[in-house]
């Protein structure tokens, strides 16, 4: 049986439930007479990583796909995942994202790519909030 999460509107206590899943969710206290005063408090699941996947080799990469049902938004979270775990481990900056970047700006006589320009933005964004400049877009 799933454990379900219940807010009381006037505590703020979180209780945990234990009800099935074809069962009516709603808690209505301990004695059953506080009927309207728990809600019921949605979370994300959990999330698990394939941990056996090296983030810096493609094959390891393609071998953790292999059997699985990803679909393309999957498999795009990991190689998110993937690109973080470099970052994490070059000081900030993804090596494999670089070069990719490096490579579109040698083809383009020098444009930026979109990502790019977003990641950009959002640093000067960021930049700019920190020193008391307020932007609307």
């Amino acid at each position: 049986m799933p454990l379900y999460l219940y807010e009381n509107k006037e505590t703020e206590e979180v209780v945990e439930v234990l009800q099935g899943m074809s069962e009516v969710h709603e808690y209505q206290g301990e004695c059953g007479t506080e009927k309207g005063l728990w809600r019921r408090v949605y979370v994300n699941p959990g999330l698990s990583s394939d941990t056996k996947m090296d983030a810096f080799d493609s094959k390891s990469f393609i071998a953790s796909t292999v059997n699985k049902n990803d679909t393309y938004g999957d498999l795009q979270n990991r190689a998110a995942e993937a690109s973080a775990i470099r970052a994490q481990k070059n000081g900030g900056k993804d090596p494999i994202k670089e070069k990719y970047y490096n490579d579109y700006r040698q083809k383009t006589n020098g444009k930026i790519h979109p990502t790019e320009q977003k990641e950009k933005f959002k640093k000067s964004l960021e930049k700019a909030d920190k020193a008391g400049i307020k932007v609307d877009l």
